[in-house]
This record gives structure tokens, C-alpha cells and sequence, in this order.
């Protein structure tokens, strides 16, 4: 079922999902260095320092140049494959969690089938949080067994997993722990489970010391300072569960419910280690809590299924038929597996059709803005100015996208033009001085812009400071809005401006004292630009 929800996003086109450009870059550094790690990745001017935990980068690196595969081919299956062996070690967590392996198997139905469980993981960007994903569900799960279930054997396997989630992605890595603490708090922090926590934590810091202490040599703690500004910790995160869509389904939200019934029952039970757990993942990782928190979510909810609704209906109808039947008292032992049966059939089909079929199957990238993708005419417009425009010019990018979480063509316009856009708030996470709080705070107010005309572009100069010597304006396919229809007429009237690109894809204008730094001042016909 995984595949099945999965695999059409990622054959919909030859291109990745969504983001990605960064660790695109990062990667053929990486190929390039012989897997040397670089100082700084040339990434959107060359300034961010080489600091993003590596070993997905690494591994997508590595199968480069053992197997020829493109990079741009492993941006689109290596996280499908990762998000595949996700839902796997999920089925073990959650046994470990629930106890048997049916509701295991219930509640790893539900978690594939939760939008979030793939929605930013099976993307281009997803690379590096679909392989921390993974490695912080194995470390959880084994530590469970480790502090719950008594089992030594488990702390190795827990130490490494949670090593290799925090050389994965920062926040999957700091999610893995958190939850580990909670583990050890819950079970009860006598001798043996300290033992068992101390050595997890030294083995964990062992395995990541070497890339640490290189990072902390070349760059000190300022990279990791900047990221941690990005995280948006604050008390109102923790109002995060409550979030129309928080686990990505649409409309009714069967799921998200059930969690909530489930949430109740645990506290009527005082059996707390789930309802806190969720209420310390958006505290933790507040930025990106949506996704791991479907893990306590599908546990939650699976809890309600068969502890309150099925419990519940059983002995409804139960009772309602022994009295239309005119024979009170227990019903027979067929009748009652019988009647058990179409509870769960008439409870379990429509919950998970729903989910399966507008949750996830009938969602198009029109109405689904993070499942979209750099748009082939754009691919060639960013090909024109890679072999067109001279290396040292500035662009400033204005998609017809509206948030930078779900911006392709923003995302990937440094990589696939190879030149700066100054307003690209990717990357600049580990840049100092809240130089990504800024980039963000410009992308917004770009496309505030009711068009980019030269009035918005010399008030934006103005408030920012911004310093650029062209602009790129998409043109709105059927997937976006038509905010970038207009600005083609409003800056090619301008003085100041000229038109140097005009595709089906976008229009690429140039301040006029800027043309004369061009390879080709004149640009090619409209249909040669396409051919």
C-alpha cells in the first residue's frame, strides 16, 4: 500500500519532486572531491558552508560512482526507497509499542496512508529527511526494546541507528533523541536503564564525533547556531496536533480524529507515554513536527480502534440484536465472530478508502502544491541563462509559486542556472546574522507584489537592500496561480529593463547597463529558445 500511494508521485515525470536543488549541488561537489568534503558548497554564490549532515549526501555520491546513475535520478528514488524501508521498521516500532502484531499491522496501514508519513520525504529535498526518518524510526524502535523491553542486545543497534539519524538530518537526529529521553523517563530511570541510556549516548556521540569535530574545526559552532534559529521554538508549537491537516489528510480527517479519541482513552488509562510523545514532538522539532508526528498519531489513533470503536460497536450491536431477536443474554459463538467481522469491515473499509482514495490518490499537483515540480519550459529557460548569461549576475526569481516551502523553480534556479538568486531562503539556513530570517521575509514580500513591476522592484531594493542584475518571472501553468501573468508588459515598458528571454516557460529581463556583460546580448528566436 505504500508503493501504491507512493510510486505514481515519483513516475509522474523524469524530474524530482518539488525542492532539492541544494543537496543536487551538494552531491556533485561531492562526486567531484572524490568525497573529500568541500569548506563551502558553490550552492547560490558559494558561501554556505559544507555543514548539512552528509551520509545521505554521501550515499547518493557513492552509488553515483559505482553505478553511473544519475544524480537527478537518485534525488527521485533514493527517498521513495528510504520512505519504503520506513514503513517496514515501522510495523517493528509499533509492534514493540501495541504489543501484537495485528495492531501492528493496523497502525502501519494507517501510518503509509497518512500524507505526511511521504509528503516531504519522497521529494527531491527529502533526500537527507527520508533517510533521517528512517534511522530515527529504527533507533526508537530499538531503544524501546532496549528500556521497555529489557533487551540488551538492542543497545547497539539503538546507538548506531541513532548516530546515523543525526549524520541524516539535524531535526530527525534531535526527534530520535528527545523521544529516547522520553522512553527512559517513561519506563523508569533505575541502574540498568541509565547504564543502558549512557552507553546509547557514547556510543551515538562515538560514531558522530569524527564529522562534529571536523565541522566545529573548519567552521566552529556558528553554522549550527544559525540552523537553530530556524526551528521556530516557541509555546504556540506546541498547539501544533490541533492543526486543520496536521497528519496531511483532506477534509474529514478520520484519522487525526481517532488520534484524538485514542489521546483520550490513554489519559482515562493514565498510560501516557503516546500523548506526551506527540505533545514533545512539535516541541522538539516544531519546524518539520508534522512528519515524525505521525508515527504517535497512527499508534494513537490505531489505540482508539481497537480499545474504544470496535470495543464499543461490538457490544452495541450486540445487544441490539439479542433484543430484536427477542433472546437476551449472550448471542452464540459464530454469531458473535460474525457480527465482530462486519463491525470491523463496516468501520475499517470506508475509514481507509476515504483516506486512501482523497487523502492521497485523487489529490492532483494542482491542488497539492508540495507534489509539483520544476516545469520542463522552465528547465530550458534556466538552461538558456546557464549558457547565455554572464557568472557573475544576480537574479532575482519570481515564481508563480506562493511559499518557498513548496517553490521549485525557486529551489532549484541556483542549481539549474548555476547563477545567485538573491531572495532563495534554501541553504541559507547555516548562514549567520539570521540571513535566512531575512531571505525569507524578501521571497514574501516579492510575491506581495501585486506584479513585478519596476515600482515593486525599486521599493523592495529600497526596504532590503537588495542588490540584482535581472529578473526571472515564471509563467503560470495550470498547477500555479496567475500572480506572474502580468509582469511581462508592466517591466517590458520599463526604461529600465529589457526583455532578453521570452519562452513558454518564463521571461527573463535585464537592467539595461547589465546587457552588455552578455555572452549573447540578442536572444534567439522564441521557437529556436524551445528546440
Amino acid at each position: 500500500m505504500a508503493a501504491v500511494v507512493r510510486l505514481p508521485r515519483v513516475l509522474a515525470d523524469d524530474f524530482p519532486i518539488n525542492d532539492g536543488g541544494f543537496f543536487f549541488v551538494m552531491i556533485n561537489e561531492l562526486v567531484g572531491a572524490k568525497l573529500a568534503l568541500p569548506l563551502t558548497t558553490s550552492y547560490n554564490g558559494g558561501c554556505i558552508p559544507f555543514t548539512y549532515p552528509p551520509l545521505a549526501l554521501y550515499t547518493a555520491a557513492a552509488v553515483h560512482l559505482a553505478t553511473g546513475a544519475s544524480i537527478l535520478g537518485l534525488l527521485r528514488f533514493l527517498p521513495l526507497i528510504a520512505n519504503l524501508g520506513t514503513a517496514a521498521v515501522f510495523f517493528f516500532l509499533a509492534r514493540s509499542v501495541l504489543g501484537t502484531a495485528s495492531r501492528a499491522g493496523l497502525a502501519s496501514l494507517t501510518f503509509v496512508l497518512l500524507p505526511r508519513s511521504y509528503e516531504y520525504l519522497i521529494m527531491g529535498g527529502g533526500l537527507t529527511r527520508s533517510f533521517g526518518f528512517l534511522f530515527a524510526c529504527l533507533a526508537v524502535a530499538c531503544g524501546h526494546r532496549l528500556f521497555v523491553g529489557r533487551r540488551t542486545a538492542a543497545g547497539v543497534p539503538t546507538a548506531v541507528a541513532l548516530a546515523l539519524a543525526v549524520l541524516s538530518h539535524p531535526e530527525m537526529g534531535l526527534w530520535a533523541a528527545a523521544t529516547l529521553v522520553l522512553v527512559v523517563a517513561v519506563c523508569g530511570p533505575d541502574r540498568r536503564t541509565i547504564v543502558a541510556a549512557a552507553f546509547v549516548a557514547v556510543g551515538a556521540a562515538a560514531i558522530t564525533s569524527p564529522w562534529l569535530v571536523a565541522m566545529l574545526t573548519r567552521h566552529g559552532l556558528a553554522p549550527f547556531l544559525a540552523a537553530s534559529e530556524t526551528s521556530n521554538w516557541s509555546l504556540r508549537a506546541l498547539l501544533g496536533p490541533l492543526a486543520r491537516g496536521a497528519a496531511g489528510e483532506v477534509g474529514v480527517a478520520p484519522f487525526v480524529i481517532l488520534a484524538f479519541v485514542g489521546v483520550l482513552d490513554a489519559i482515562v488509562r493514565r498510560e501516557f507515554f503516546l500523548p506526551v510523545w506527540l505533545v514533545v514532538t512539535f516541541a522538539v522539532v516544531p519546524r518539520s513536527a508534522a512528519t515524525p508526528a505521525v508515527v504517535p498519531v497512527a499508534l494513537l489513533a490505531t489505540r482508539a480502534l481497537v480499545g474504544v470503536v470496535l470495543p464499543w460497536l461490538q457490544r452495541f450491536l450486540g445487544g441490539w440484536t439479542a433484543l430484536w431477536r427477542g433472546a437476551p443474554g449472550e448471542l452464540g459463538q459464530e454469531t458473535r465472530r460474525r457480527a465482530l467481522r462486519a463491525i470491523q469491515a463496516a468501520v475499517l473499509v470506508p475509514a481507509f478508502g476515504y483516506t486512501l482514495i482523497i487523502s492521497n490518490l485523487r489529490r492532483t499537483p494542482e491542488d497539492w502544491p508540495s507534489m509539483r515540480r520544476v516545469p520542463p519550459a522552465e528547465r530550458v529557460a534556466m538552461a538558456w541563462i546557464a549558457a547565455n548569461v554572464g557568472e557573475g549576475h544576480r537574479f532575482l526569481v519570481a515564481s508563480a509559486n506562493r511559499s518557498w516551502w513548496v517553490d521549485p523553480v525557486d529551489a532549484w534556479f541556483a542549481a539549474l542556472a548555476g547563477r545567485v538568486s538573491v531572495t532563495t531562503p534554501n541553504g541559507a539556513e547555516w548562514l549567520p546574522r539570521s540571513e535566512f530570517a531575512r531571505r525569507v521575509q524578501e521571497y514574501e514580500a516579492l510575491r506581495r507584489c501585486g506584479s513585478v513591476d519596476a515600482a515593486c522592484l525599486d521599493a523592495l531594493s529600497a526596504r532590503f537592500g537588495l542588490q540584482f542584475s535581472d529578473v526571472y518571472v515564471s509563467k503560470p501553468t495550470r498547477a500555479t496561480s496567475a500572480r506572474a501573468a502580468a509582469p511581462k508588459a508592466t517591466l517590458a515598458a520599463s526604461d529600465g529593463f529589457v526583455v532578453i528571454y521570452d519562452g513558454p516557460g518564463a521571461t527573463v529581463f535585464a537592467k539595461r547597463e547589465a546587457v552588455t556583460d552578455r555572452v549573447h546580448p540578442v536572444p534567439p528566436a522564441r521557437d529556436a529558445v524551445v528546440r
